[in-house]
């Protein structure tokens, strides 16, 4: 009789294709037809050569395990989304001894519309992984250890009040809009937008409370004031979607980073500026110090630890001249 070996299954967690064989997992990648080309060959190999764990996927689909156990999932689906692109992108099979630092420029450089922030990024999800597996004993020295990663360039686009009205009367769906909206009205991070769910919300309290562990950091409590506006946004869509995330498109799926993205590049076509939610975030930072909320609240209400990054974030406030002559009058007013 003749042996039977199972065949390449998809795990939709991660997106991608895998298949067991004597006892070994493979990824695949994430393309079906890609996956199951692969699958042959490795059918075509002695078991012997058949090898998984010296490969850059295998490293980082432990590392992606390891992330599932001990971080927060939306910490996990932060490195999964990014490092399963680089995956995606290198020559299958590709060990970590021939990984070099060009892999990774090459990777990044094949996505110019990338914000120079997502491109940083994606190299640190790639160099965490492989930090990680020096760490753990996989391999003794990361060959992205030295990789320079590009700048982050600053979060500095403020958007103004007449603005802001012309992207919604832009939006034609009232799912997009509410996201706008609630994002302009609590400077919650975008993540904390998509992801909030029926039971963080606080009614009374007129709040979102993340646990530790779903919040950034993994230590505290991140909690999320609304306004009224927020506030009877944040009700209607919880009654909608009592259970996962409360903020869902016109298919009643939930946003995602992709679909945020994709919205407002069509906007940019009509409005021709690129906006983003975290342009929201930043404008109501401004917005409230400008207005006299002191940095230390500020720093509080957006879930930072401290008034550095305050400071760093917003020291465009020190070119506004209107903003600083009006301050000025006040000191011994």
């Amino acid at each position: 009789m003749s042996k039977k070996y199972r065949k390449p299954w998809f795990r939709e967690s991660r997106g991608v294709w895998y298949v067991t064989l004597d006892g070994r997992q493979f990824n695949l990648g994430s393309d079906e037809v890609a996956a199951f080309e692969q699958y042959h060959q490795l059918m075509c190999m002695p078991p012997e050569q058949r090898i998984a764990g010296d490969s850059v996927a295998h490293l980082i689909d432990a590392f992606l395990e390891w992330c599932q156990i001990y971080r927060s999932q939306g910490t996990y689906e932060w490195y999964r989304d990014r490092s399963q692109l680089f995956v995606d992108f290198i020559p299958r099979g590709l060990k970590v001894v021939q990984l070099k630092p060009y892999h990774l420029q090459r990777w990044i450089d094949s996505h110019p519309n990338w914000a120079p922030g997502n491109k940083r990024n994606a190299c640190r999800a790639v160099q965490r992984a492989l930090s990680w597996a020096v760490k753990q004993g996989y391999i003794e020295k990361s060959p992205l250890q030295y990789f320079e990663k590009p700048p982050a360039g600053k979060r500095d686009q403020v958007v103004s009040a007449e603005e802001f009205q012309q992207i919604l009367a832009n939006t034609s769906d009232s799912p997009f809009r509410d996201l706008l909206q609630v994002s302009w009205e609590t400077g919650a991070r975008p993540q904390e937008t998509l992801r909030v769910e029926a039971r963080h919300v606080e009614l009374e309290n007129a709040r979102w409370v993340f646990p530790p562990k779903e919040a950034k950091g993994g230590k505290l409590h991140r909690i999320i004031y609304l306004n009224e506006k927020a506030q009877k946004i944040t009700e209607r869509w919880m009654k909608k979607f009592p259970k996962g995330p409360i903020f869902r498109n016109t298919r009643r799926c939930p946003w995602t980073t992709e679909a945020v993205c994709c919205r407002f590049f069509t906007l940019k076509r009509k409005l021709g500026v690129r906006y983003s939610l975290y342009s929201l975030r930043h404008t109501w930072a401004t917005n409230a110090l400008k207005n006299g909320v002191d940095p230390i609240t500020v720093s509080v209400l957006m879930g930072h630890s401290d008034t550095n990054m305050l400071a760093r974030t917003y020291a465009h406030l020190t070119h506004d001249p209107v903003y600083l002559q009006s301050a000025a009058q006040k000191v011994n007013a």
